[in-house]
Formats: C-alpha cells, structure tokens, sequence
C-alpha cells in the first residue's frame, strides 16, 4: 500500500507542477514547500513508518503545506492529494490519533476547497456529498485493510509465542521427568541409607558374636553364622530391588547454559535480544538455586513476549559465599498498574523455597525490572543440619 500511495503522490507532484509551469513562473516558495512535502514523505518512507511522532509531525506538516499549494493561483486538481494523506495516516499511525488525522484532513480539504472558491467566485462553497463520501468511504476501505493487517501481524506474532511457549513445554516436561528421576535415586538413596544400613549394621554384630563363640561352643557359633548368611542375602535383595544394574550420574542442573541456550531458542523464534551476565559458574550453585532462578527468568522472558512488546532484555546474575543477587530488565512498554497474576506469585514462591526476596518495578513507557537477593549463609547452614546422619 505505501509503494502505491508514493507512487501516486509522485503523479500529483509531478502533475502540478506541470499546469503551474505552463500558467505562471515557478515560484521559489512554491519550490520551498514541495520539497519540504517530498522531504517528509522520503523521512517516513526512510524510518519504515515505524516512529509514531514522526509519522504524526510530517503528516500534519504535510497537510498545512499542501494547504498552501492549493492556495496557489492554477493549483487545480492538487486538492486530491488531502485524500492521499487521509488514507496514508489513516494506515499508519496508532489508535486513537488516525481517526483525529482523518477528520482533519477532511477539514483542511474543505477548508482549501471553501478558500478556493471564495478566491475564483467570490461566493463560499463547501464540498458536495457525493466527494464527502467518497473520503468516507476511503477511510472505511482503509480502515478494514488496517484491520486486517493488524490481525494478520497479532496471529503471526501470537504464533511466534506459541512456538516459543510450546517449546519452552517441552523442554519443561522433559526437565521435570529428569527431575523426577533425581527425587527417586534421592529416594532409593534414603531407603539404601535405612534398610541396607540397618541390615549391615546387624550383619556385623551377629559376625562379632559369632567370631566370640568360635573358641567356646562352636554350635552356637555356626547358629550365628547361618544368621549372618540371612542377613546378608536379604541385603543383597534390598540391593538388587533398589538399585538398577548400572548407577544413574547425580544430575546437576547448571544455569548459565541452559539460560544460553534459552536465550538463543527465544531470538530464533522471535527477534528478542537477550543480554546475559553471569558470574556464578564456580561458586557451586547448589541444584535448587539454578533451578528456581532458571525458572524465574523463563517466566519473566515469558511475560515480556506476551505483554512488553520489548525487543531487548538483560539478565545479571553475581553470587558469593555469602549472597546471591541478580536482576531481569527489559526495555518494553512497561505499566502503572501492575498486577500479580500466577507469573509473579510463582515466581516470589521459588525464591521463597531460597529463603530470598525478590521485587518488582515497572513504569509506563520505562519497561520492567526484576530484582532478587539470597542469603546462601542461612541456606548454606540449613543444608548442613540437614546432611548430619
């Protein structure tokens, strides 16, 4: 649409000109306002319709100088570029501000028109019916195009994030079936602890038993004995129930590389620049902490993709001994009113399970910013009550 419109402004520039030199010598303010006109029109095509003031400045100064053309003595037929600036701002710039544009270029259009008339004739007239019509249904044309376009890049963009989200589904299923086997070896761990240590345990007290009667009454040793035979065949049992043939590697779950990776799956699917900082690959994270801090930032790129409309995040992650701290910001649409939803309140449990803090920041048109902080000397010394056998 915006090649057509160029291409039909270039008509009319040309056209006029055209009839003004064939009237009247050509005017240096006449001169003047085309290029600026011409110069407008170049600077949006330049910035790919993308900067909103832009798009609103240049067309309103499109719209007073086209006024001044048509004020031009032989500037007939130069009226029906308003109509080309109603439908390119009707097209281009954001809710509410293309319908204001529509109606004042309709206004300018009358406007010139009434001027013109009052100039040739002496007598003010307005514009017929049928042409305010004919701009009506020009912005109604536009309008459903507009729509449509606009739903076309929502289902594109939606299914972009569908893409994203369902990877980010499996990845997680995957992740939970692998964390699943780790909480059941931590289970087989705790039985072997229980069951074959308590089994061992009398093994050895009914092989000492049996070792001090050898010399005293060798019946009742060999009773021992055929005790401690039972004894160790159960725990073989216990063994072989919970144990597979080959051992299952502890898994450890480390978090820079899967944010890496995280990082690069996000921008492949849908443009978005993530910027990672960390400085916690050797302060032994312990499995939980790269978890929940792994899931706190997946969650946040996830409600950037959906809400933000950000094309840029950083990630900082910086850890000691003693405290653990990161940050998540992007540069998106931000809000006044924040709201918890299921996104947050996740995210607050899984540094609540970390005994850690963690808060949110958000401005309208500032972006969004998440900051954390974790204590590792209490979570450190928890773990080591909870390691004393």
């Amino acid at each position: 649409m915006f090649i057509w419109l160029s291409g039909t402004k270039i008509i009319l520039y040309s056209w006029f000109l055209i009839r003004v030199l064939q009237k009247t010598p050509l005017s240096l303010w006449l001169i003047a306002i085309m290029i600026a006109i011409l110069a407008g029109g170049l600077w949006r095509s330049y910035s790919g319709y993308t900067r909103a003031k832009l798009n609103m400045l240049t067309l309103l100064l499109d719209l007073i100088l086209a006024t001044l053309i048509s004020l031009f003595p032989k500037s007939a037929g130069f009226d029906k570029l308003f109509m080309i600036y109603l439908i390119e701002g009707t097209a281009i710039l954001p809710k509410p501000y293309f319908i204001i544009y529509a109606v004042l270029a309709m206004v300018f259009s009358m406007g010139s028109y009434a001027i013109s008339e009052f100039r040739d004739t002496g007598q003010m007239q307005l514009l017929g019916i049928a042409e305010i019509m004919l701009y009506v249904f020009a912005f109604i044309l536009v309008l459903s195009e507009r729509r449509q376009r606009e739903q076309r890049l929502a289902y594109e963009r939606l299914t972009k994030e569908l893409e994203y989200v369902n990877l980010q589904l499996n990845e997680s299923m995957a992740l939970s079936e692998r964390l699943a086997s780790e909480a059941e070896r931590r289970r087989i761990a705790g039985e072997i602890h229980d069951s074959l240590g308590h089994d061992l345990t009398g093994l050895i007290l009914t092989l000492e038993a049996g070792k001090k009667l050898t010399n005293h009454n060798l019946e009742a040793a060999k009773t021992h004995w055929d005790k401690a035979l039972k004894v160790a065949r159960t725990a073989l049992n216990s063994v072989r129930e919970l144990v597979t043939e080959k051992r299952e590697s502890y898994y450890e779950f480390e978090l820079s590389s899967h944010l890496k990776e995280m990082a690069c799956e996000a921008q492949a699917l849908t443009g978005l620049q993530i910027e990672l900082d960390i400085k916690s690959q050797d302060l032994c994270l312990s499995s939980k902490e790269n978890f929940n801090l792994y899931r706190i930032f997946q969650e946040a790129i996830t409600n950037t993709l959906r809400h933000a409309n950000a094309d840029r995040v950083q990630i900082y992650v910086t850890a000691n001994q003693e405290a653990l701290s990161f940050f998540y910001c992007d540069n998106g649409a931000g809000t006044n009113k924040m709201e918890e939803g299921n996104g947050l309140k996740g995210m607050q449990d899984r540094i609540a399970e970390l005994d850690g803090v963690i808060s949110f920041q958000s401005q309208k048109g500032k972006g969004f910013r998440i900051d954390g902080h974790i204590d590792r000397r209490r979570v450190r010394n928890e773990e080591d009550k909870n390691s004393d056998c």
